[in-house]
């Protein structure tokens, strides 16, 4: 090899070690307030050094050095958390349909102003179209795209006659096939097709919400057992939207992980002060988890102008469910079913969660939680060395006031700050 060769392949050896160096360069935050999990201390003064994408370094800012090749980003005044994980959300508003061709600018604002805005850096969808919520976070994951990490259930499963009534409409109006299943035949090889797609769970109406003299129809306990099962059998969770006690029922007995909202629908078989101890008990034995959806109930009340006074007793009923629920041990997972809702400020959703949980419940629910209910404690839901760099900057203590939760200053996703003051 010449002379010259071997200088250009030096050259050119330097300048894409210089390109990787850059790609690479570390992001420090320092001067934070850092609650690196939900029963940790807090560590005041705090630095956390991100590199490719994981949590390098943790600690005070006597304990850390700053590389001086670092991004920094002065968080002082700021409290720190673990990224944020909204498990009910759905990927259904106008903006987002047609992922597969919309314009970038056009989905990623809508995401933003959805979920990033707020601190979400993972959600679980529960019910959409399969074919666009697979796009989208294709798109995402391309790096096209700033948004959350996105799991999916895709497509729903409704009992026969059961479309719910509030969706009838929308699904007319965009030309989603029937979502209704009649057999347990049928029921399994939509699951089937859905989860070889690349889908991450199951979400059956246990309880469809259809009005008229009916109220809500149950689904049939078979399939229901169907559909749960072919989840299972992959290793991946399953959803129920209960509505009543029939519904919480079928998803006990079918074997459903997740209950996707507490109930508020009085049907005269239980206590209209909250769930009984005995419910609870059979809920525990399968070791189903809640996302209680709280401000929901408010959104459906102003929808029909509910009156004060028995939108007051639905609150109390929620809340005894939610209180009652945790206090068994039961599992909370956040989660505001935006998506079908447009009450994205999640201020309320944090309000109403106090009523019942403290603070670091509320922050279990957002991270520590779904990371290990959904599989991903091995790298998502705590702030450490080796974990991915999902993190949330906060503008206040959720330790002094939990709305705080909905104060978000950066949403950093991959030591990348892919929504806010310091993007």
């Amino acid at each position: 090899m010449s002379a010259f060769v071997k200088v250009a392949a030096a050259m050119l050896a330097a300048i894409f070690a210089l390109s990787g160096e850059a790609v690479a360069k570390p992001l420090a935050i320092v001067n934070a307030e850092i609650y690196t999990s939900p029963n940790a201390p807090q560590i005041r003064d705090g630095v956390v050094l991100m590199q490719d994408g994981k949590i390098v370094k943790v600690g005070t800012r006597s304990e850390v050095s700053v590389p001086k090749a670092a991004h920094v980003i002065d968080a002082h005044g700021a409290v720190l958390t673990a990224g944020f994980w909204n498990s009910h959300v759905h990927i259904m508003p106008l903006d987002l349909m047609g992922a597969k061709t919309a314009k970038a600018a056009t989905l990623e604002g809508s995401i933003q102003a959805m979920l990033t805005r707020w601190g979400f850096t993972t959600v679980f969808d529960l019910a959409s179209s399969t074919e666009n919520t697979l796009a989208l976070r294709e798109r995402i994951a391309s790096g096209e795209i700033l948004g959350p990490m996105i799991l999916t259930c895709g497509d729903p499963f409704f009992p026969e006659g059961g479309t719910p009534i509030y969706v009838r409409q929308y699904l007319a109006d965009h030309g989603w096939a029937n979502e209704e299943v009649s057999t347990p035949e049928a029921a399994a090889d939509r699951a089937v097709r859905q989860l070889d797609r690349g889908t991450d769970a199951v979400k059956i109406f246990a309880g469809a919400i259809v009005g008229g003299d009916i109220g809500v129809l149950p689904m049939r306990l078979d399939i229901a057992k169907a559909v749960v099962a072919e989840a299972h059998k992959r290793g991946k969770p399953a959803f129920a939207h209960p509505s009543n006690y029939a519904g919480i029922n079928v998803a006990i007995d079918s074997g459903v992980d997740i209950l996707a909202h507490t109930t508020a629908t009085e049907d005269g078989s239980h206590d209209p002060y909250g769930w009984t101890p005995e419910l609870i008990k059979r809920m525990r034995a399968h070791n189903m988890a809640l996302t209680p959806t709280m401000t929901l109930f408010e959104w459906e009340a102003k929808k029909v102008h509910q009156k004060p006074e028995v939108l007051a007793q639905t609150i109390k009923l929620i809340t005894s469910e939610v209180k009652d629920f945790s206090a068994a041990g039961g599992e909370i997972l956040f989660g505001t079913d935006v998506g079908y809702t447009d009450a994205y400020d999640t201020t309320e959703e944090y309000r109403l969660m106090s009523g019942g949980l403290d603070w670091r419940q509320i922050l279990a629910s957002l991270t520590t939680s779904p990371a290990s209910r959904f599989g991903y404690a091995a790298h998502k839901g705590r702030i450490a060395p080796g974990m991915d760099a999902d993190l949330v900057l906060l503008d206040g203590d959720p330790a002094k006031d939990p709305t705080a939760f909905a104060r978000v200053r950066d949403t950093i996703r991959g030591g990348l700050v892919i929504w806010g003051k310091d993007r």
